[in-house]
Parts: structure tokens; sequence; C-alpha cells
């Protein structure tokens, strides 16, 4: 297997794994999801649906990518769409609420979120398409 394809395939089930596991902490109490902006928790509990749809990408991008199915190129495009969206969003609700400037412990692992995504989303789409 290409190295791009054993990257998509790790980067792909990482991100799956993580998000289900965020959520996991979240719904747990274990990672409280606290008012730092008035709004902020509605907004990040309101995530669910499309973490849940990134989740679904994330792992079919992954199976497919094992599998040899072409099926991994729609799946990891669409992954990385989904995420350089969510990168994009994050990046202009910090910039729009001031918490862009703020760098305490839990905005700073938020920010890593957003890079994340963004760059990562990218490396997804562009990865994909170049391997089908």
């Amino acid at each position: 297997m290409k190295a791009s394809r054993i990257l998509i395939c790790v980067l792909s089930f990482l991100t799956g794994a993580g998000i289900l596991l965020q959520w996991i902490l979240v719904w747990s109490g274990r990672f409280p999801v606290t008012e730092s902006v008035p709004g902020f928790r509605n907004y990040f509990l309101s995530f669910v649906a499309a973490d849940l749809w990134l989740t679904i990408a994330a792992f079919l991008t992954g199976i497919f990518v094992l599998l040899k199915d072409p099926r991994a190129l729609l799946f990891g495009v669409a992954l990385g769409s989904a995420m350089v969206f969510f990168g994009l969003y994050s990046l202009l609700y910090d910039l729009n609420t001031g918490l862009l400037f703020s760098f305490a412990a839990g905005e700073l692992f938020g920010k890593a979120v957003t890079l994340y995504n963004i760059l990562v989303g990218f490396l997804f789409m562009f990865l994909s398409w170049k391997d089908k």
C-alpha cells in the first residue's frame, strides 16, 4: 500500500476515534463544556449531528482504503471537505467572539482542533483525489 494511502487510513481512523472520544467525554461529564462566551455551550452542543457525519465519513474512508474500494475517494473528499468547513467556521466564530485571542488551556485545545481540521481536511481532499 502506498504511503499516502496508509496516511489517509491512519488519519481517518484517528479522526473518527477522536471525535467519538470527545463526545463520550462530553456526555460522561469528563469534558465539561463551559460558557466561555454567551451561547458557547449551545453552539458546541449543536455539533452532535455534524460530528456524527464526520465520524461516519472518517471510518468509511479508512475502511474503503483498506479494502481498496474506489468509494474511498468519495468519502475521503467528503470527510476533508466537512473538516475544512468545520475548521473555517470555528476559526471565524472564534474571531467574531474574541475567543481567537484567548489563550486559556481549553481554548488552546480548541485552536489545535481547528487547525487540525483545516490542515488535515485539505490533506484528505488532496491525497484522496491524488490516489484515485
